[in-house]
């Protein structure tokens, strides 16, 4: 008998059934679980690792950006601002004064709302309130494929030390940052190639600990390439490998620097222990958010972004960019949105992935309450849920 034969007639067993499964731990993911069950669904979050935060906490890329337009107006709140208060919880970490609750918010227009944090705190503080909410989470659990029925998704299919099982639920948010769901699902993606080495790591030494986010330019410096690095694929299993090897070998070349020019006794002390790549694989929805549309209005806006590289845009995103259009019980949150890949440097970091995320949770618990396609949700009613939950989703 073939592979493909094998495949086709063995049975999976479904081991659970949820109101929303929730595929991917990082920040998108754990907003979207927490919005999930805060809205009474019965939810589960799928994790491919032993720990929440993705990037954010694994991947060592401790810097939480801006909450704020840099204008001196918050424009995201809701779960994401919770998930940086979270942060702080148990690690250091300062917010700028003029962010703090009681404190003259004269000088917000000159300080962003943004702080740095520790990788082992927010973890713990993310599983935390992950459990609070009543979230069962599947660690060491690997997405495998999906299940359809009459244009929707009925379960996915795991893989992890039990085997390869089932999880049926109503509706799914695909928080995989590489929109892994989305495409198994037959959702239109886009793919780019154009990730380069990252190798955030903490060193030790006489200088002591001290944090490096050591990245390639994305262009060329000078018109001239940099040495050693290249481009990556993130949906090709050749190039994530690679990638990771090459990481680890520019934060050994950079030790090596460290020891010859200022700290003689320098050595990594902790290095990431998940992927770097920035854009990988994303959602093709019913509408793509360009750069160009700052400050536009859209009448399906689930929230609002700055932009963390410069100070004054502000950005609405609508409900369409995260509907599925293929599959009637799937949205996107996160660095897999439907986006432009200008609009994508804006929308993959931390903040902005969480209150996607939180979007997506709240409909798809809507989706599974009502068995209404994600794409078809009453827009004013989500709105008004999201807003009752902290998010600011009109424009400033």
């Amino acid at each position: 008998m073939s592979a493909a034969a094998w495949t086709e007639t063995r049975q999976i067993p479904v081991e659970a059934e949820y109101d929303v499964c929730v595929v991917g731990g990082g920040v998108a993911g754990v907003a979207a679980a927490l919005a999930a069950a805060r809205e009474g669904a019965k939810t589960c979050l799928i994790e491919k690792e032993y720990a929440l935060g993705g990037l954010a906490t694994l991947g060592l890329i401790v810097i939480y950006l801006p909450l704020c337009d840099g204008r001196g107006r918050q424009v995201i709140s809701g779960i994401s601002e919770e998930l940086l208060l979270a942060g702080l919880k148990y690690g250091p970490g300062n917010l700028p004064d003029c962010w703090k609750k009681g404190f003259d918010p004269a000088g917000r227009n000159k300080a962003r709302y943004r702080t740095h944090y520790e990788a082992a705190p927010m973890m713990i503080a993310l599983e935390e309130l992950i459990l609070d909410a009543g979230v069962t989470v599947l660690y060491d659990t690997r997405f495998a494929g999906v299940h359809k029925e009459n244009g929707r998704i009925t379960g996915v299919i795991v893989e992890n030390k039990s085997g390869r099982i089932g999880i049926a639920a109503k509706a799914f948010v695909d928080a995989t940052g590489d929109a892994d769901v989305c495409f198994a699902a037959g959702e239109k993606t886009v793919s780019l190639d154009t990730n380069r080495r990252t190798g955030w790591y903490f060193s030790n030494g006489e200088k002591g600990v001290r944090l490096h986010g050591l990245t390639d330019p994305h262009f060329p410096l000078d018109g001239l390439p940099v040495p050693g690095s290249r481009f990556y694929a993130g949906d090709k299993h050749e190039d994530v490998t690679q990638h990771a090897i090459d990481g680890r070998r520019m934060i050994m070349e950079h030790v090596r620097m460290l020891r010859e020019t200022e700290d003689p006794s320098a050595y990594p002390l902790l290095i990431p222990a998940y992927d770097g790549m920035r854009m990988t694989r994303r959602l093709s929805g019913a509408y793509t958010l360009d750069e160009k549309e700052v400050f536009t209005d859209f009448p399906d806006s689930i929230g609002l972004t700055g932009d963390w590289r410069k100070p004054g845009p502000v950005f609405a995103v609508p409900w369409r960019t995260i509907a599925g259009t293929e599959n009637a019980n799937i949205a996107a949150a996160g660095r897999c949105i439907s986006v432009t890949t200008h609009m994508w440097d804006i929308t993959r970091v931390i903040p902005t992935a969480a209150m996607t995320g939180q979007a997506a949770g709240t409909g798809a618990a809507m989706c599974a309450r009502t068995g209404i396609a994600m794409s078809e949700l009453p827009v004013k009613k989500l709105q008004d849920t999201l807003k009752a939950n902290g998010m600011i989703i009109e424009k400033p």
